[in-house]
């Protein structure tokens, strides 16, 4: 008696599926962090391409200077690390300041974050505040490489740059947390910006919203929140593309920041943005999410 054994055919359409992202938790405050696998992207903005996004968004030609520090785009390769899938909340960042007696940002009740804000990003923390946590929890800030390529995804493999923005190339208010989302139109010039950031909702601010609450903007790794909501704090200090970061720079506080939030406009809140802040900075609009090696 003869047995024949017929090959399986039953896991080859498995095996050309995309694997999904490797989950795991920081054991310290029980942060979800998703494993990047190491790759190579496009960082930072062609000429050519900015002129393409303010045409497909509306904004305002002489606002392209700020465009300027992602400048010359250039081709990073990294290896893989573990960043936060959500930013780090309120609730986490109490345990923190409970743990240890670290300050609280100014505009909380003492110890106490505002009400119904439990799962909402933590502003008003300076880098020195988001470090301090990074140390605690176990971690470390992203660099900012990391952070544009976690948001942005690899290049393609025809050689075009990864997405403009975490869910894709084409602008859409409606997806993050930013200011013509709460304003219920575009704004695309500093007059009507002021207008709303002046308006009577300001008593309401920070308008932060929580964590993971738009799903349909998630980065190619499955990251929330990389747009808009709080701007987010990186390692290192924001110099021009292809300048080394060293101990001799001569402003030695300039943080890179990172997604804008919920006050900015499209322009901010594409991946390739940079807006740098003194690492002292205290403002309601930055927070932070942290990265750790595999």
């Amino acid at each position: 008696m003869f047995l024949i054994v017929m090959p399986s055919v039953c896991c080859l359409e498995a095996a050309d599926e995309a694997e999904p992202p490797k989950i795991a938790n920081n054991k310290k405050d029980s942060a979800e962090m998703i494993l990047i696998p190491g790759g190579s992207f496009l960082m930072g903005t062609a000429a050519e391409e900015v002129d393409s996004q303010f045409s497909d968004t509306g904004l305002p030609n002489d606002w392209k200077k700020h465009t300027e520090d992602e400048r010359p785009r250039h081709k990073q390769t990294l290896k893989p690390f573990y960043i936060y899938k959500y930013e780090v909340t309120n609730a986490q960042y109490k345990a923190f300041i409970d743990a240890t007696g670290h300050r609280t940002p100014k505009h909380w009740n003492g110890t106490d974050f505002p009400t119904d804000k439990r799962k909402h990003p933590v502003v008003e923390v300076s880098w020195d505040d988001a470090l301090a946590y990074c140390q605690w929890a176990g971690t470390r800030l992203p660099k900012e490489a990391e952070w544009e390529y976690a948001a942005r995804g690899p290049a393609s493999e025809d050689g075009k740059p990864s997405r403009v923005f975490p869910w894709g190339n084409e602008w859409d208010r409606r997806l993050s947390n930013n200011a013509s989302l709460h304003a219920g139109k575009e704004l695309v010039n500093g007059p009507d910006w002021k207008a709303w950031y002046e308006g009577d909702h300001k008593r309401k601010f920070p308008l932060t919203t929580p964590v993971g609450l738009f799903p349909q903007a998630v980065s190619p790794f499955g990251v929330h929140d990389m747009a808009g909501n709080a701007w987010e704090w990186c390692e290192e200090l924001q110099v021009p593309y292809g300048k080394p970061k060293n101990k001799d720079e001569a402003n030695k506080t300039m943080r890179s920041r990172r997604g804008g939030s919920w006050a900015n406009v499209a322009l901010h809140i594409r991946s390739a943005d940079r807006q740098s802040a003194t690492q002292t900075d205290l403002n309601i609009y930055t927070g932070f999410r942290c990265a750790k090696n595999p």
